[in-house]
């Protein structure tokens, strides 16, 4: 089929052909790795892909060696390939990548949103419009889906892409047959016929548009190739529907109304036999055909993937019953995707549609045991009470025979456990069946290779989507900041976003201001999410779930909703339930198979913010006020001296604190959960800081002021590598007023001189409130006679000086320092004064100073291994040499300082080194390692929010000479 034109504007990316990124400055082409990492990333637009998940849909087993850093070298190459034709589209987010292509900026959405509005008018009888929307879907397409990408990953998809594609030209057809085009159906499907020979369908719209066009005998040899090609290949007759169009031609009876081939809605019997067809048709005794669905639901929107999962369970060749077991936490929307998968592909079973819903969740009745539901499909399937066997395998043995050589399609709606449907799945492979449950259902996978088919909350663009099913797209336009609120509030939640368009349908004049309110508040947040029918509400979800658990679950589901941060570590879910992490383990997987957690890692739990607040509600009332207070002061207690270990891990030399007293309930002090060595301790940072900010928090309601300093104390250093300066400002913000209620002077000199130094990060606005706090700092540790203190306290006021220009106004300070570590013998602390001072002789231009100080300096880190102390000297002498003209030497003093930087996670001061390194090789005349060194660093500078520094080498990246102005 030709291409048609559109007026919608080109899109980003194409997939439906070549992957294509097509952008003002010009079209790149991806293939092979960089292809399918590509696609990958397309297909999961607006999403995070982690890092393994790239490494094993890139890569066919076996996997590369080092997959992570073939992942970091691939997105490397296609970022350059995108910002060759001016595109920065792929984020870096833990655990993996982002890309983001903007609104219509896939080719592959475009025509899923053309398709979307041809059905709706098809629909609605509004075949012109329905066809002027197929031809622009269609037309998007420029050959074979993801052409010259590689591996099993891209085939599959391809396939897949393909088989939307031949739905898409069905559904064209289907509405040109009501248009009475018969003409072009015939001709468009005849050149259809060797790219879809088993597309039953198809040959049945074929055999329709012929035989109106007169050519009776044409359209009875298509049936004949088609049945010979079905029973040759698949050991399938036509389906019934197909016969049933067999039987009216050679009759020369007029042809159904509706799609009789097999692929359309059923006629008003329900697909069931004609008066008059041949007896030949269907056997002596015809059983009646079931059509049990309930309604589809009435709105609904996104779940493309899943929808595509649940396709490929009757691809053509596919052998054995179709079982498909779908999961999720309650109110994710489950049983609407099977239904209107159901509904979509009747169809595709002209035998009947048996449903059941097995109230495996249900408050309020038990759920419905196996031989209840075989009696009911019995009946359903012509069996009358007396004929049926008592026993429950003889009774499962008859559902089976009936089944057998029969499409059926089986819904097994709330299933509890794998065992209340096993004896429910036909033998016959004709059938479907689609399991919905809470639970996964994985002995399913086992024993009947079902597939697994986890649903998860919706995204932020498929949130508003299905807000905008519901409100119309001029009331989401008319307040942008309450749809927002609508959106965040509702965590992507299927049946809280139903709620709320439920709520804000009901009176279209009532505004989305107020209803945000209710969200805004977490005190409201779960009222304004009931439907005020009994047992529908989100609280009903919620707790059928949490009656459904044991007593030791439903303990740990509690407090974990009161417990801080949006997911929780293993180790810290230990000390919260006062247990063994085995014992916790087992816990927490039964809160995932109840889809109240959901596993991160191996080791890390996330609980849905709707599911959080419910169980902080229930916690309240149903856990006593004192077990709750100690378990959370226990786990504030616990995070507060593992970070202050994990610290002491990242700078061993860091300047010793006071030791924690005991806690004041007169408990054991405090372990802290013990790591192998740095690079653990940093992965534990990383996991765990948003919890641990919250942690902070938590600690100050709990009056825990001791914790709470201590946990600022133990975030400093990662949060200085990672140059998270508003964090760090906040956490010594409140650690500062939790010093001022203890009113120990040394603890608040610590966090005066903590604050002062977080200021002085902000930014220049920010300096006088930083020198204010390092001066009382000063004062404070001169009162206490603590002289190491004193010293740290000049050494960061040396640098601030520095760092705003002022060299000359830092160099007392940094001198002062080295006079008290010198007299103290603290020979680290002298190294790092040596090397303050040394870079502050640089700006200076004291080239021959600074030199002599920072080889000082170089020498006591090698020798007392410090590595952050060791990288900032050697920064300095890489940019002495640099000034020097000693370019080789400078390459070699950056490369090394790197490599330290990147052992320990010091991304804020590598971003500086990679500047240094990029200067370097541009004075060498390597503008190709300049411009990667620059962009690196640009990277850093931006993730750091870094504005200033990034400007500067944004603008190295696009002066003359560079290879990012050559593109």
């Amino acid at each position: 089929m030709e291409a048609r034109g559109h007026d919608a504007p080109a899109p980003l990316f194409r997939l439906l052909g070549p992957v294509v990124l097509e952008a003002g400055a010009g079209q790149v082409t991806f293939t092979g790795k960089q292809g399918a990492l590509l696609t990958v990333l397309l297909l999961h637009a607006g999403q995070v892909v982690s890092t393994p998940r790239l490494a094993e849909t890139v890569w066919d087993p076996p996997m590369p060696s080092a997959p992570a850093a073939r992942v970091r070298m691939l997105v490397s190459e296609v970022r350059r390939a995108c910002a060759a034709v001016g595109a920065d589209v792929i984020e870096t987010r833990r655990p993996g990548y982002l890309l983001s292509p903007g609104a219509g900026g896939i080719d592959l959405t475009l025509f899923r949103s053309q398709v979307a509005l041809a059905r709706e008018a098809a629909a609605a009888g509004r075949h012109a419009e329905a066809l002027a929307h197929y031809e622009r879907a269609l037309s998007w397409w420029r050959g074979a889906p993801l052409d010259g990408v590689t591996g099993s990953f891209a085939e599959a998809r391809a396939e897949r892409l393909h088989g939307l594609k031949l739905d898409a030209v069905e559904e064209r057809q289907e509405v040109l047959l009501m248009l009475d085009r018969y003409g072009d159906v015939v001709s468009e499907v005849s050149a259809l016929a060797d790219e879809a020979p088993l597309r039953e369908r198809l040959h049945g719209q074929l055999m329709r548009a012929l035989y109106e066009s007169g050519r009776r005998t044409e359209a009875l040899e298509v049936y004949r190739r088609l049945r010979r090609r079905m029973v040759d290949e698949l050991g399938l007759e036509p389906t019934y529907e197909l016969r049933r169009l067999q039987s009216r031609i050679l009759r020369s009876d007029p042809p159904p109304v509706s799609a009789g081939d097999g692929a359309g809605p059923p006629g008003p019997d329900g697909g069931g036999p004609q008066a008059g067809a041949p007896a030949a048709a269907r056997p002596a005794v015809v059983l009646p055909v079931p059509c049990q669905l309930p309604a589809p639901p009435p709105s609904f929107t996104n779940r493309d993937h899943e929808l595509e999962e649940l396709d490929d369970l009757r691809r053509p060749g596919t052998d054995g019953v179709g079982v498909a077991a779908i999961s999720g936490p309650g109110g994710i929307g489950k049983t609407w995707l099977a239904l209107h998968w159901a509904h979509a592909r009747r169809d595709r079973y002209p035998d009947g549609q048996l449903y059941v819903n097995l109230r495996g969740f249900d408050e309020t009745e038990e759920p419905v045991p196996p031989g209840t539901v075989l009696r009911q499909f019995l009946g359903a399937l012509g069996m009358p009470d007396a004929v049926i066997p008592t026993g429950q395998e003889a009774q499962a043995a008859l559902y089976r025979s009936l089944l057998a050589d029969r499409r059926l399609l089986v819904v097994l709606d709330n299933a509890r456990d794998s065992a209340q449907v096993t004896s429910l799945i036909p033998g016959s492979p004709g059938c479907t069946v689609l399991v919905t449950s809470r639970n996964p259902l994985t002995a399913l996978h086992t024993t009947h290779s079902a597939r697994l088919l986890k649903v998860g909350a919706f995204s932020e663009e498929e949130s508003r989507r299905m807000l905008r099913r519901h409100l119309g797209a001029d009331r989401m336009a008319a307040d942008p900041g309450a749809v927002a609120a609508l959106v965040e509030h509702s965590g992507g939640l299927p049946l809280a976003l139903g709620v709320l368009a439920s709520r804000a349908a009901t009176d279209p004049g009532f505004p989305l201001a107020a209803l945000t309110q209710e969200l805004r508040d977490p005190a409201t947040r779960l009222d304004a999410l009931e439907t005020g029918d009994l047992g529908a509400g989100l609280r009903a979800v919620f707790r059928s779930s949490y009656a459904a658990l044991d007593a030791a679950s439903a303990r740990l589901f509690l407090l974990l909703g009161s417990a801080p941060g949006p997911d929780v570590g293993l180790a810290a879910a230990a000390v919260l339930a006062g247990l063994p992490m085995s014992a916790t383990r087992t816990l927490l997987s039964a809160l995932e198979t109840a889809g109240l957690v959901r596993r991160l890692t191996p080791a890390r739990y996330w609980m849905h913010d709707l599911v959080r607040l419910y169980a902080a509600e229930r916690a309240a009332v149903d856990l006593p006020a004192r077990e709750l207070g100690q378990a959370l002061a226990r786990l504030v207690e616990t995070q507060a001296a593992t970070a202050c270990a994990a610290d002491r891990l990242l700078s061993p030399h860091r300047l010793a604190v006071p030791s924690s007293p005991a806690p004041s309930s007169g408990a054991s002090p405090p372990c802290a959960v013990p790591f192998a060595d740095a690079a653990a301790a940093l992965a534990w940072f990383e996991a765990e800081l948003p919890g641990l900010t919250a942690t902070q928090l938590l600690a100050v309601e709990l009056g825990l002021d001791q914790a709470c300093w201590r946990l600022a104390w133990g975030l400093t250093t990662f949060l200085l590598r990672r140059y998270l300066t508003r964090e760090r400002l906040g956490v010594w913000t409140v650690a500062l007023a939790a010093a001022q209620r203890i009113g120990d002077p040394r603890v608040l000199a610590l966090c005066h001189w903590q604050a002062g130094y977080a200021y002085a990060h902000i930014g220049a606005d920010r300096l006088s409130e930083g020198l204010e706090d390092l001066n009382l700092a000063l004062e404070l540790f001169e009162q206490v006679g603590d002289r190491s203190g004193q010293a740290q306290v000049h050494h960061t006021v040396a640098w601030v000086w520095s760092v705003r220009g002022q060299p000359e106004r830092g160099l007392e300070h940094a001198r002062a320092a080295l006079r008290i570590q010198r007299d103290a013998g603290d020979l680290v602390w002298e190294a790092n004064a040596l090397s303050a001072l040394g870079w502050i002789h640089l700006q200076l231009g004291e080239h021959e100073t600074a030199r002599e100080l920072c080889e000082q300096a170089l020498t006591l880190f090698r020798h007392h291994h410090d590595e952050s102390g060791e990288a900032a000297t050697l920064d300095t002498l890489g940019g002495l040499a640099l000034r020097q003209g000693a370019h080789e030497r400078a390459l070699d003093l950056y490369e090394q300082c790197l490599a330290v930087r990147a052992g320990n996670g010091n991304a804020f001061q590598a971003a500086d080194t990679l500047v240094g390194l990029g200067d370097t090789h541009h004075a060498l005349g390597q503008t190709e390692r300049a411009h990667a060194a620059w962009s690196e660093a640009l990277a850093l500078y931006e993730s750091q929010h870094r504005r200033d520094l990034a400007e500067r080498v944004r603008a190295k990246l696009l002066r003359p000479g560079s290879s990012s102005a050559a593109h």
